[in-house]
């Protein structure tokens, strides 16, 4: 387990230490620095927030980028003298992505770092368990990645919020370009885990909907280096479209043997779900030329508050960013606002301030919704189109939160 904390008075400085998961990790993660969990919620006390991304495997990257984002938000407003005075501090544990070292890497957070605001977990299953713990801890998570309907629905805990749209908010974009596209008959290849079972329900639904119907849908175990078996039944389908869940090294696996096999071919509209964003772009290339896909951010969002940070973004990093960067950035933003909105960082004062949250962001107008804590916002579809070279997004398509996000599950309990 690999641990790092950004100091808040200091921009840019990371002081990095390593920790074990046997029993020596107590001592290393004391020896690293860091206050107990208790505090007053004085003035001046900092923020505290402790990242937990996975340091390999299939999400690798999006954890990176998850760090990278919160540390260019903190670094942003320590620079300006902090929210509402108080510094921002971002300690990292980077675990194996499994939901036991998630829930004792966030316990270890909170009682050896007096973090009080846990965020950068990546899947579902996580944030599932997870989510029970969060009152004992005395602890809020912020949940920019996992998708899964459930956790805003029956799984709901008073102390988490979603700022990512959740899977049929995001199907509920899809879905309104479907009547546009010549498909009928559709497979669906998606991955075996919550999330991706959702997700091909919610798009079965959609499909449905539309007039269409579903003939064929498989889902594969995460990791899944060969999808040969699962691409032969794909060919004898008889879909006309097809409907890919996959991530990160999966996704690509499954693009490139289905590029072999001359997969892609064999349909009239391909729509790709959390399988391309612009990391992926120079690895897909021509492969994935004429595919559709949900996008969660779009750099080219047209509003002041985008605007001011792509801007920054590519001056500090020489790219636009990416729906993981954008995702991540918002969600500081919004913890910010609601710390200054409390004047206080006890996760109960934060709370009740982020229930009723309103803003401007770098999306666009966003509310939190108290009911279950899921963020309105819109949600994205676009062709993919290789040219001069390069693959890009093509008539990118905004279906505003009223349309795409379903009521608040009666089934959360707060």
């Amino acid at each position: 387990m690999n641990r790092f904390t950004r100091d808040g008075s200091s921009p840019r400085r990371v002081r990095r230490c390593i920790a074990l998961l046997a029993v020596t990790a107590m001592a290393t993660l004391a020896a690293c620095g860091g206050a107990g969990g208790s505090g007053s919620g004085s003035g001046d006390e900092p923020i505290k927030i402790a990242l937990i991304p996975p340091s390999g495997g299939v999400f690798a990257i999006y954890g990176r980028d998850t760090i990278k984002a919160w540390e260019f938000a903190a670094d942003e407003v320590n620079a300006a003298g902090g929210v509402d005075g108080r510094k921002v501090e971002i300690t990292a544990v980077e675990t194996d992505g499994t939901p036991a070292a998630t829930v004792r890497a966030a316990r270890r957070a909170v009682t050896q770092d007096g973090a009080r605001f846990i965020g950068g977990i990546i899947t579902s299953p996580e944030v599932a368990a997870l989510q029970p713990q969060l009152p004992s801890m005395n602890a809020l998570l912020l949940n920019s990645s996992a998708v899964d309907d459930p956790l805003t629905g029956e799984q709901c805990n008073a102390n988490a919020f979603r700022f990512v749209q959740n899977t049929r908010m995001a199907i509920g974009g899809v879905a309104s370009s479907l009547k546009d596209l010549p498909a009928k008959k559709w497979a669906i290849m998606a991955v075996d885990y919550s999330a991706g079972r959702t997700s091909a329900k919610a798009f079965t639904k959609a499909v449905e909907a539309s007039g269409g119907e579903v003939v064929m849908t498989q889902f594969a175990p995460q990791p899944t280096a060969d999808f040969g078996s699962f691409i032969t039944k794909l060919q004898g389908s008889g879909a006309d479209g097809l409907y890919v869940h996959e991530n990160g090294v999966d996704a690509q696996a499954f693009v490139n043997q289905g590029t072999q096999f001359n997969l892609f071919d064999s349909f009239k509209s391909i729509v790709s779900f959390k399988v391309i964003n612009e990391p992926l772009f120079e690895t897909f290339g021509q492969k994935v030329d004429g595919f559709n896909a949900d996008l969660g951010y779009a750099h080219q969002l047209d509003n002041p508050e985008n605007a001011a940070f792509v801007k920054a973004w590519k001056d500090e990093f020489g790219s636009d960013p990416y729906h993981v960067e954008a995702d991540n950035y918002l969600t500081a933003q919004a913890l910010f606002k609601a710390v200054e909105d409390a004047g206080s960082v006890e996760p109960k004062d934060v709370a009740a301030t982020m229930e009723k949250l309103s803003m401007d962001s770098i999306v666009g107008p966003i509310e939190m919704r108290g009911a279950d804590h899921q963020l309105q916002r819109s949600s994205y579809f676009a062709g993919v189109k290789f040219a001069d070279g390069q693959l890009g997004w093509d008539d990118i398509t905004e279906i505003p939160a009223s349309q795409t996000t379903p009521t608040a599950d009666p089934a959360c309990k707060l």
